[in-house]
């Protein structure tokens, strides 16, 4: 699911900000409520998240019915009214990408410029992200990851290069929990359609 080249420089603050982040946030649990705008039009979902690294998460929209689930190999997008899996390969594309961010394995700071982002009025600490290099930046051109007084993660926002703009709000957060691998784990439903990408 993630714009200028040059000298890599980090605000210590950013800095402490992402560190603390990596270093505390192996395993991340969270409610989300996503709200996407396309041109005037904008639509909330919500749902849950299970995240733990390396590459392995499960992201559920509870109204849509929609569940994605990687194990570390394969990206598995179970759409159930559909009755449509769709299987990817996991491949290095998550490593530049967004969801790099929250369950990559790799060094962000190699694949992307990191700077300080100001935003009034949340009590949010704001990092600003984008790829080092336009051509790996799988149609995103700026990420925003804004922590709380606690460390964790409370907010995303992405700009895709069409100008849509995505916002997540988590609440919830639980860090350096215990998730059972079966959460990782995904079998298509027997009777599905299984598309091979």
């Amino acid at each position: 699911m993630i714009v200028s080249c040059g000298v890599l420089s980090l605000a210590h603050a950013d800095d402490n900000a992402l560190n603390n982040f990596l270093a505390n946030a192996k395993t991340i649990k969270a409610d989300f409520t996503q709200t996407v705008v396309t041109g005037k039009k904008s639509r909330v979902t919500t749902g849950t998240m299970e995240i733990q690294r390396p590459n392995k998460f499960r992201w559920e929209y509870i109204k849509d019915q929609q569940l994605i689930v990687s194990d570390s190999k394969n990206i598995y997008i179970y759409d159930k009214p559909l009755q449509q899996v769709t299987v990817k390969s996991l491949g290095q594309s998550i490593d530049k990408s967004p969801a790099a961010l929250l369950a990559g394995a790799n060094n962000i700071k190699s694949l992307y410029n990191i700077s300080d982002y100001k935003s009034g009025g949340d009590n949010l600490q704001w990092v600003k992200v984008e790829p080092k290099s336009s051509a790996d930046n799988n149609g995103f051109q700026t990420v925003l990851m804004g922590f709380g007084s606690d460390g964790k993660i409370a907010a995303m926002q992405f700009v895709d290069t069409f100008g849509n703009k995505t916002s997540l709000k988590f609440s919830n957060v639980q860090t350096a929990v215990t998730i059972p691998a079966s959460d990782f784990q995904f079998t298509p439903p027997k009777g599905v359609d299984v598309l091979q990408q």
